[in-house]
Parts: C-alpha cells; sequence; structure tokens
C-alpha cells in the first residue's frame, strides 16, 4: 500500500502536491475548509480545520498529516500528536511560521541577518521605533497576515491605532523598512531527523507590489 499523506486546507499549496504524489506514487487526500476548493480533485473531507475532532477523525484515515496552510490551532496539534498521529512539520516548527514576534525572535537566536525589528504594544512605542528609523516602519500583524494583509507601511503611530485597539494589549510587530529587491524560496525534503534534501533555490522579482499585481 503507498503512503497516505493527508493534507490539512484545500488552496493552491494543496493542489500543487497531487501531481508531484501522483509521480511518486504517494496517496493524497484533503481536508478542505469548503466544497469546491482549489484542490477539490483529492477532497476526501470538508470541514472546520480549528476543531480538533474533525481533523482527528480525517487523520484516521491517513500515515502523516502536513498542511496546506499554518493557520491550524495549537491545540489542535497538540491533540494530533497525543493521539499518536505523524505531524510534518510538528507543531514546534508550524509556531514560528504562525507568528512574526516568534519567527524574529528566533531568527535573532540563530543569529540570521534580518532587518531591525521591535515588539510594539503602544503607539507610544512605536512612535519610538519611528524616531529610531527615519520615520518610517513596516507594522505587522503578528498572527493571520499573508500576500500583504496585515502588512502596512506607516510613518505615523495614528495610522495603526485600529491595529493597537483590536490588539488589545498585545503587541504588534515594528520593523525597519528595507529595500525590496527580490524573494527567495526553497523547498527541503526531510526524513525524520536523520537526513534532509534541499530543492533548488527559486528567486521571484516583483516590479509592481503585490497589492497592484492582485488589483487591490
Amino acid at each position: 500500500m503507498s503512503l497516505r499523506v493527508g493534507v490539512v486546507g484545500g488552496g493552491q499549496l494543496a493542489r500543487m502536491m497531487i501531481p508531484a504524489a501522483l509521480r511518486l506514487g504517494v496517496g493524497i487526500r484533503v481536508l478542505a475548509e469548503t466544497e469546491g476548493s482549489s484542490a477539490a480533485l483529492a477532497t476526501t473531507a470538508v470541514g472546520d480545520y480549528r476543531d480538533a475532532a474533525t481533523v482527528l477523525a480525517f487523520a484516521r484515515d491517513v500515515d502523516v498529516v502536513t498542511f496546506d496552510h499554518e493557520h491550524v490551532p495549537q491545540s489542535v496539534l497538540a491533540a494530533l500528536v497525543a493521539a499518536g498521529v505523524a505531524v510534518r512539520p510538528g507543531p514546534h516548527a508550524l509556531r514560528y511560521a504562525q507568528d512574526k514576534l516568534e519567527m524574529r525572535a528566533r531568527l535573532a537566536e540563530l543569529g540570521a541577518p534580518q532587518p531591525d525589528w521591535a515588539a510594539v504594544a503602544t503607539p507610544d512605542e512605536l512612535g519610538a521605533f519611528l524616531s529610531a528609523h527615519g520615520g518610517v516602519a513596516v507594522v505587522k500583524t503578528p498572527r493571520g497576515g499573508y500576500d500583504g494583509k496585515g502588512v502596512r507601511v506607516v510613518r505615523d503611530a495614528a495610522e495603526a491605532a485600529d491595529w493597537f485597539e483590536a490588539a488589545a494589549g498585545a503587541p504588534l510587530l515594528a520593523e525597519e523598512r528595507v529595500g525590496f529587491v527580490r524573494e527567495l524560496a526553497q523547498q527541503v525534503a526531510r526524513l525524520d531527523q536523520v537526513c534532509a534534501h534541499p530543492g533548488a533555490v527559486a528567486a521571484d522579482r516583483q516590479r509592481r507590489r503585490l497589492g497592484e499585481q492582485l488589483g487591490r
């Protein structure tokens, strides 16, 4: 019997896995949020990825669970691990994709080059960051942002007032604005903790802002 991979989320990444899996003889099953998702060809279940019982029921028919997106709650991931489900990548790795503040802190621990950044919980803290960085900053919501959502270039702390109000005391991420040249992407295939195989590095050079490309 071929390996059965369960993908939580039925978006474009899940769809892109399907032809590659077929070439490798790997079975793909998808838990989509709605009918008619991008990965409809492999959708075997429809349900809420935030509900542990739904995801656990889906996981019973596969050998390993992976994800189309990083938004699955840590509580659901913990329930999968507790039930003995093989989860790849695991909850510890996913939390750095889920929370940009966690990601920045981890990159700092690793000594990776990155823009200057700070967690800012009040407009005054953001104002101080602006003053120290030429009067401009990139402000991000730590969770839930993608494709330009949850990202603002601000020159006055008042421009993020609604985000501070919605955050109710939780910090936002303020980053030094740097020149954007290109985006690099690389996939790495890993066999447990034993070995890893890096794929080719792809470069994306954007000539217009993402919002303009999407017609926003």
